[in-house]
């Protein structure tokens, strides 16, 4: 049921164990906080330093992972030492300027890396520097890990051997409201838009959509503005796997409502989506689609036989710790590719009587090397397209809407007429993603 924000910090509290530890305070007046995994080395750190040349209530907080394992003492004692003063922050604010969207970003943390590495080659006890270097060795390793996996997607995409599950469609009632909740609730950022009158859109995402960018990839919810919908949300929800903790202060303040928050939480956004978010790392934030369905065998094998989807039936018989969100018995988790780096469907038993869970309401988008051959193989495997063609408003994106008896209906897209709609990604350097955390800090302050 629903619980009070005392309650829910009580949670939160216990959560914290697991995923933060607190460092203690350095002779400049900052704090450090060290995210940790029981039982794992620790391997993410968090200097928090609070600027003192008139502007008291700005707080800076950079992310650093050390990339090398250590106990939680040495993480701590870590922590203390590379707590960053307001000037050593303002000196980094200098001496990085913004980054134009070329090279990209694997050779722009290159670049910035070389340019630390000189610099401790000058001081090699420079406190600042040894965290930069740390961050960016980090960022390094992930990019060159995304833009592999983008690459051999791209490939099997554009070849017709493998399709890849893209975005989910959501009609709202507030476009505005729900981009809120969404981007300063859940940490998401709007890549594309549509419009502008009813009917806008907008895309969200963690980050860029493209299969061509380094860091791209990312799993996207298409916000659909519509005032007059009368549609029950709640037929769904959405799982993510946020590498830090949640702001709850963040959620209330855009219109989430945390109904469950010990160990994971369970939130209900605005126009009744759910979501569930836990602690951990993946390439994508954007885990999986839970749909309730009536038979769950039967639809998994028709998505196998129809979509060319690839089930795992152990998932929902896997026992999970108490930090991850408890996995339905009978479920099967449907997906294209390896669900560890791909957002997945979940198909789950359908509750009967009278709580039964409504149909879903979403639709999920598909990149498809060509709609048309798709449409004749889903009328091969005995399922009439409910529409082929371009749709309006897109420019000429070609779409084939398939909707099955039950599950979630897909949109299958074609992926050059994707690409075309992809924005150039934005390349942001260190001290801009600093900038960030300022902005963000300053916001829950007031």
């Amino acid at each position: 049921g629903k619980q009070s924000p005392q309650t829910i910090g009580e949670g939160m509290m216990e959560h914290s164990a697991r995923a933060t530890a607190m460092a203690g305070r350095s002779a400049s007046g900052a704090r450090g906080y060290l995210s940790v995994r029981a039982g794992r080395p620790c391997r993410r750190l968090l200097a928090k330093a609070r600027e003192d040349a008139g502007h008291e209530a700005d707080v800076v907080k950079f992310v650093v992972d050390s990339g090398a394992a250590m106990t939680r003492r040495e993480a701590i004692s870590m922590v203390s030492a590379a707590a960053l003063s307001s000037s050593a922050i303002a000196s980094l604010l200098r001496a990085s300027p913004s980054v134009a969207a070329e090279p990209g970003i694997l050779q722009t943390r290159r670049n910035e890396l070389q340019s630390v590495l000189e610099t401790l080659q000058g001081d090699p006890k420079d406190e600042l520097a040894i965290a930069e270097k740390n961050l960016l060795n980090t960022q390094i390793k992930a990019y060159e890990a995304n833009a592999e996996f983008v690459s051999k997607t791209r490939g099997l995409v554009t070849s017709g051997k493998q399709n890849f599950l893209q975005h989910a469609v959501l009609e709202v009632k507030d476009l505005d409201k729900a981009v809120k909740f969404w981007t300063q609730g859940l940490g998401m950022r709007v890549n594309r838009s549509r419009g502008s009158g009813p009917g806008r859109q907008a895309f969200v995402s963690y980050g860029p959509e493209t299969l061509v960018a380094e860091n791209g990839g990312n799993f996207a919810l298409e916000l659909v503005e519509n005032p007059n919908t009368q549609v029950d949300n709640s037929g769904q929800y959405f799982q993510f796997a946020l590498s830090n903790s949640l702001r709850v202060n963040r959620l209330y303040n855009s219109g989430g409502e945390i109904t469950f928050g010990y160990g994971y939480f369970e939130i209900v956004a605005p126009d009744g989506y759910k979501v569930v978010v836990y602690i951990e790392n993946r390439r994508d934030p954007f885990d999986l689609i839970g749909v309730p369905v009536d038979d769950v065998e039967a639809t998994a094998s028709y998505y196998e036989r129809v979509f060319g989807m690839t089930a795992d039936r152990k998932y929902g018989s896997v026992s999970v710790g108490r930090f991850e969100p408890a996995r339905t018995p009978g479920s099967v988790l449907m997906t294209y590719g390896d669900p560890a780096d791909n957002t997945s469907i979940l198909l789950v038993p359908r509750v009967q009587g009278s709580k039964a869970e409504p149909p879903a309401s979403v639709k999920i988008a598909v990149l498809d090397q060509d709609v048309f051959q798709r449409r004749d193989n889903l009328i091969q495997g005995g399922l009439q397209p409910k529409f082929v063609g371009e749709v309006p408003g897109t420019g000429g994106t070609k779409v084939a809407l398939a909707v099955p008896r039950q599950g979630v209906p897909l949109v299958f897209v074609d992926y050059e007429d994707f690409e075309r709609e992809q924005p150039q990604p934005t390349v942001l350097s260190i001290a801009e993603e600093i900038q960030q955390y300022v902005a963000m800090a300053k916001d829950d302050e007031n």
